[in-house]
């Protein structure tokens, strides 16, 4: 068989990925034989069905199905780049790269390429803050502001009359979006950076403590605990909470306490300017290069003190971003099937591109919003490979490396009543626990975990099946056209999923252990 792969190797048709997983011996001459297979159906695929380039750690016959449907997903909205990674019962068994990273410089989007996450985050964060109750250094049913000691008198931004059910706001609340905030009834002020710092009469963009102070001088939506209502700045609120118990930035207690024990050595949270993308990152793409006006001040005005902020525009954009958020939040929930304490803008602008973020219009993911003050509801940047290891590190409760079997019942266990009732006092087949939404697909207790995330230039999935799999594709452009939502990916993985008859028995996770 060595042999045969030396060959191989010498003709061009077996990259150096699928070399590593033989030189490792996870290759067994079944798999080999069927990759033989793949590599010929992939040529068709290459010269018939896709333009793009296609970087892959295994080529296999099996997968096909995954590369079709991300292909004719990616030629529909015109995506020039995107990442899958399939994980069978913990082992990472395909991952591949689609198209491009830089569209201009055709450089290929490999499986260890970076992304941002958007709101696939927020799992992150809730792991974070129930290591942190496991640890009994916090509550689930402790009052969040308590917690931050930051009362009315401190955070008081405008003259405004203090609402008081801010005090009976609960850490459970905030991770199961039930804390009293309903951007369909105001706003999110996670995208009113321009706003909110006029207003509090600082530099723009703010910091999540000043969005905290502005945002005491207004009422709440709704009774803490009433409804259910997505909210990225109950996710920032949880950042503080974090940094206030950890003593500690909320991005370093995450790479300690999350990232590290599984082995997850690149993600980090992701920078607003082009000038600042991370070695390995790909570049964001708007489908008509529309612009924004830029949330930052000029580097003459704006501050660059390590404090810490949050997202923003203009609040024609500001309103645009968020509803384009919430529209593609709601249809995953609709169409998936069984389904620190101190942060930082960072240095002056050291380049001609950055420069141009301060002033004026920019292109709307680089300077449109804020994404270092988004760090615990949409900040962070991670490859396919990453999230498909947390989601392995979470599949087997009396195995997990990162929570206790009863803490991960806890984050899968459906919010207090009413919120996860039907009128009729069942329960819903469907709700958002702590960080995961949740699809019950029998009354075992089977479910499937997913989240989503968008911002301009970025769509991302994670899902996580009852019977094993999971897997997290994620894109460099999202749609913006209504007649083609971002969550068609979701039924389309599945099906490809379910096409699948015979899954490979090696595991790829070995040779991403440096990556």
């Amino acid at each position: 068989m060595k042999n045969q792969v030396v060959n191989l190797r010498k003709s061009g048709l077996l990259n150096t990925s699928m070399a590593r997983v033989e030189d490792s011996y996870l290759f067994c001459r079944r798999d080999f034989l069927r990759a033989l297979g793949a590599i010929g159906l992939l040529a068709l695929t290459r010269s018939d069905a896709w333009t793009g380039s296609m970087e892959t750690s295994d080529s296999l016959s099996s997968f096909i199905s995954f590369d079709r449907e991300i292909q004719k997903f990616m030629q529909a909205r015109n995506i020039p780049g995107a990442a899958l990674a399939v994980v069978k019962d913990q082992r990472l068994v395909y991952a591949r790269g689609y198209g491009w990273v830089d569209r201009e410089s055709k450089i290929p989007v490999k499986p260890a390429s970076l992304f941002r996450i958007a709101s696939i985050t927020k799992p992150f964060t809730a792991v974070a803050v129930l290591k942190l109750i496991e640890e009994r250094k916090l509550g689930l049913e402790a009052r969040a502001f308590d917690v931050l000691a930051s009362g009315p008198d401190a955070l008081h931004a405008n003259g405004a009359k203090f609402d008081e059910r801010w005090k009976l706001i609960t850490i459970r609340q905030l991770l199961q979006h039930t804390g009293g905030w309903d951007r369909d009834k105001s706003f999110d002020p996670m995208f009113r950076s321009r706003q909110i710092a006029k207003e509090l009469g600082i530099a723009s963009p703010p910091g999540p403590r000043d969005i905290i102070r502005y945002m005491f001088g207004r009422p709440l939506d709704f009774d803490p605990g009433a409804r259910y209502a997505y909210s990225n700045f109950g996710y920032s609120v949880l950042g503080r909470v974090i940094e206030k118990i950890a003593g500690m930035s909320y991005g370093k207690f995450v790479q300690d306490n999350v990232l590290a024990p599984i082995g997850i050595k690149r993600m980090r949270i992701g920078a607003s300017l082009e000038g600042k993308r991370a070695e390995g990152e790909v570049r964001y793409y708007m489908p008509r290069e529309e612009t924004a006006d830029s949330v930052f001040d000029s580097p003459a005005n704006a501050s660059f003190e390590r404090r810490g902020h949050a997202a923003g525009g203009s609040d024609a954009a500001a309103r645009r971003v968020q509803e384009d958020s919430r529209r593609s939040e709601t249809a995953a929930v609709l169409t998936s099937v069984v389904s620190s304490a101190k942060d930082s803008v960072g240095e002056p602008p050291t380049d001609a591109r950055e420069q141009r973020a301060f002033t004026g219009r920019v292109p709307w993911p680089y300077g449109g919003f804020c994404l270092e003050s988004m760090d615990a509801h949409g900040g962070w940047i991670a490859s396919a490979v990453d999230l498909a290891r947390f989601a392995a590190a979470l599949h087997d409760p009396e195995r997990c490396p990162l929570l206790r079997p009863e803490t991960i019942r806890t984050m899968h266990a459906p919010p207090q009543p009413p919120v996860s009732r039907n009128q009729d006092g069942s329960l819903k087949d469907h709700y958002y626990g702590c960080g995961w939404l949740v699809r019950r697909v029998d009354k075992e207790g089977k479910a499937n975990y997913w989240h989503t995330g968008s911002l301009p230039g970025t769509y991302t999935l994670l899902v996580r099946r009852w019977d094993g799999l999971s897997w997290t594709v994620l894109f460099n452009q999202r749609s913006e056209d209504d007649k083609l939502p971002d969550s068609e990916i979701d039924p389309a993985l599945h099906r490809a999923a379910n096409a699948v008859t015979e899954w490979p028995r090696f595991d790829l996770f070995p040779q991403y252990q440096y990556q």
